[in-house]
């Protein structure tokens, strides 16, 4: 499963023009005698740069804790400060509509791994045995890919033009190119961002590349003392040496630190401390590790979480059925695109036939569902900032683990299809509510998301390969947290509890109720003084550590905005992509090393 996104640096909605009087955002710009560039190579060039970047990223950040980034914001802060004092200087300034195609193409390269199915549904297919070659995962990832592009772009007009969707991370991209791009705007305040960045992601190349390549650091400062019977180190108690786990606790918040503390705390500092000392799994004969029975009840706060959200997005089911109607309207595609469209199904029904393992049949009806769920993730998108994308692939891995009983992996392929169709959906939304206030051609940006689709799929899936194969999927490095996810909704969708470590359905049980609860409760007015549900069930799932560092950095950048808030808000978004930027491209470069044999493993 991919988990929500959390795109933006801003969770708030911006205001938009009334219905009435929804004039481009660009009226704020000085005018230009001609048409103002948009689509052009400079453009599409930076953004396929910078989406590289952030696919590889997402890669890296994704396998390791679950969390994946658009990077809408990110990329038009760097393509204005790599091309805007450039090309005034040859007479050729970089126009906003410019960057809103670099950012565009940027986060649908971005997007890639999440759409691939590298965070999660791949990763779960490994650990089922079912070895799928690179070719395919690459092919795979561009059917998706398109697929949920061309989705975003059948649904647009409904719900960005006529509903007027908030979409809060499109229309905060829109106002943050307007400001950069205003006549009156110092350059100097966008190139300091640019120059934060870069320092920031030296000092984590630094750290990451003493503590994976030269040894220097450790993994951890582990906790001293002990957790009743069991030391606290042997729990995974202690501090990460991981400028990116501190980068998103940054940027994420301090409600989530504290969230994914909390289920740290329960699991990793309550529970399995009194399993270990009660011995009540070896009595019961279970030989397996603290860390697999954790899964269990972490996967019921996400699945209960999940299921909840569902319920109520309930209307949103039922509209989907109207923006479906949208397909038949005759300014939704152009006729190329819609031939794209039918080369990514077909590809998509072959490569699921002969490479996944999903027959043809099963496939089509799994290619029916994408365009309603699609529909169902751009109206949370919209509505809300946050798009459902696992919740889309576990109700497909529920519906076919009634029709497919006994089948593991063409379940969690079900799931792949729609999940990741929907990913790129979301964003492709963001994307495109930007362009609508800023008065961009669809069409032009249409042509930019495919472009990043192709890139982020050549670019997402050797990263992939060698990272698995440097570090290993399921290991402190890469738990992959989602990919346990998938693995367990299959199990649960085709095999019911049986085969569930000793007291796991229990505890999943009450997990699951718990994330249900918690979910329905955030409609309240106390919704802010409870934890999330989804934070706390990746804060069983991963290591401890991994919840210390990260809340360790959202309490830092809290202390930081009370002491200095102007400044904060000014450079969380650079300080914490540089740190991301850092440990990831690092990380991704040792792992090629080893694959080369240039580098010893372990």
């Amino acid at each position: 499963m991919s988990p929500p996104v959390r795109p933006s640096a801003s969770g708030l909605p911006v205001a938009e023009p009334a219905p009435s009087d929804r004039r481009p955002l660009l009226s704020s710009v000085a005018p230009t005698p001609e048409a103002p560039r948009e689509l052009t190579a400079r453009a599409l060039g930076m953004g396929l740069l910078i989406g590289g970047l952030l696919a590889v990223t997402n890669v890296y950040m994704g396998l390791k804790t679950g969390w994946w980034e658009s990077g809408s914001v990110t990329a038009a802060v760097l393509g204005f400060s790599a091309l805007a004092t450039v090309s005034r200087r040859r007479g050729s300034p970089y126009t906003p509509l410019e960057n809103n195609v670099t950012q565009t193409a940027a986060s649908a390269v971005g997007a890639m791994p999440a759409a691939a199915g590298l965070l999660g549904a791949l990763p779960a297919l490994s650990l089922l045995g079912l070895s799928v070659p690179g070719w395919g995962v690459v092919a795979w990832s561009v059917a998706l890919g398109a697929l949920g592009v061309l989705a975003a772009h059948v649904l647009r007009r409904r719900l960005v033009v006529e509903e007027a969707l908030p979409f809060p991370t499109g229309a905060a991209t829109a106002e943050l190119i307007t400001a950069m791009h205003a006549p009156t705007q110092p350059e100097v305040r966008t190139g300091h961002r640019g120059w934060v960045l870069a320092a920031v992601a030296g000092v984590s190349v630094a750290i990451t590349a003493l503590r994976d390549a030269f040894k220097v650091l450790p993994g951890m400062t582990a906790m001293p003392g002990s957790l009743g019977s069991v030391p606290a180190a042997s729990l995974t108690w202690g501090i990460g040496w991981s400028p990116m786990l501190l980068a998103i606790g940054m940027m994420t918040g301090l409600r989530l630190g504290l969230s994914m503390l909390a289920g740290a705390v329960v699991g990793w500092g309550v529970l399995a401390p009194w399993l270990e000392g009660s011995g009540v799994l070896k009595a019961a004969g279970y030989e397996g590790g603290l860390d697999t029975w954790l899964t269990w009840p972490g996967v019921g706060l996400l699945v209960g979480s999940a299921m909840a959200a569902l319920g109520v997005q309930a209307r949103d089911f039922l509209k989907a059925a109207k923006d479906v109607g949208s397909l038949g309207r005759a300014d939704a595609l152009p006729r190329w695109a819609l031939g794209v469209g039918l080369a990514a199904c077909a590809l998509a029904v072959g490569l699921g036939a002969f490479v996944f393992g999903l027959s043809v049949p099963y496939m089509l009806l799994a290619l029916v569902l994408v365009l309603p769920l699609c529909a169902v993730c751009a109206r949370g998108a919209g509505q809300t900032d946050v798009s459902p994308v696992s919740q889309m692939g576990q109700i497909t891995q529920v519906v076919f683990g009634a029709l497919l009983p006994g089948a593991m992996a063409p379940n969690v392929t079900s799931g792949a299809v729609t999940s990741g169709a929907a990913a790129q959906t979301g964003v492709s939304m963001w994307s495109l509510k930007s362009g609508h206030l800023l008065g961009a051609t669809p069409r032009r940006q249409l042509v930019a998301q495919l472009m990043g689709v192709l890139a982020g799929s050549l670019v997402a899936v050797p990263a992939y390969l060698l990272l698995v194969k440097a570090y290993g999927l399921g290991s402190q490095a890469l738990p992959a947290p989602f990919a346990t996810q998938f693995r367990a909704v299959a199990e649960l969708a085709v095999r019911g509890l049986d085969g569930l470590p000793p007291h796991a359905g229990l505890a999943g049980g009450v997990a699951a109720v718990v994330g249900a609860a918690l979910t329905l409760a955030a409609k309240s007015r106390a919704a802010k003084w409870l934890p999330l549900p989804l934070a706390m069930g990746i804060g069983f799932i991963l290591p401890a550590f991994y919840a210390v560092s990260i809340c360790l950095g959202a309490v830092g950048m809290a202390l930081a905005r009370r002491r200095w808030p102007d400044a904060t808000d000014r450079n969380v978004a650079p300080l914490g992509a540089g740190a991301i930027a850092g440990e990831s491209l690092t990380g991704v470069l040792i792992a090629a090393l080893m694959a080369l044999g240039l580098m010893q493993q372990g």
